[in-house]
């Protein structure tokens, strides 16, 4: 059964856009490739200039799992986490329902 997780994540003020590369550089890629990584989203908060959201759906908890556990996910959140301002709002959830997956 898929599972999604719904990320938020505040940046050091000014920073959205460096994480996002950041983003771009190592995980975009990796997405990419992945067949378990079903939907991946990045969303700019549009009252937040320095927060984003990233929506993603796997196809299954092992498939998740396996992403974060990743050379990908481990280069990224190295690179990024000093330009955090805090740990990031992770929230699960079971889909339902979806047009376009």
């Amino acid at each position: 059964m898929s599972v999604a997780m719904i990320i938020t994540s505040t940046v050091q003020p000014g920073q959205r856009d460096t994480v996002h590369q950041l983003w771009l550089e190592h995980l975009a890629p990796a997405a990419e490739a992945n067949d378990g990584q079903q939907v991946v989203v990045w969303c700019d908060d549009d009252n937040d200039a320095d927060t984003f959201h990233l929506f993603e759906i796997y196809a299954d908890h092992d498939a998740m799992g396996a992403n974060a556990q990743s050379p990908a996910f481990a280069g990224y959140m190295g690179a990024v986490m000093p330009l955090l301002a805090g740990e990031p709002t992770v929230r699960m959830a079971s889909p339902r329902w979806t047009k376009g997956v």
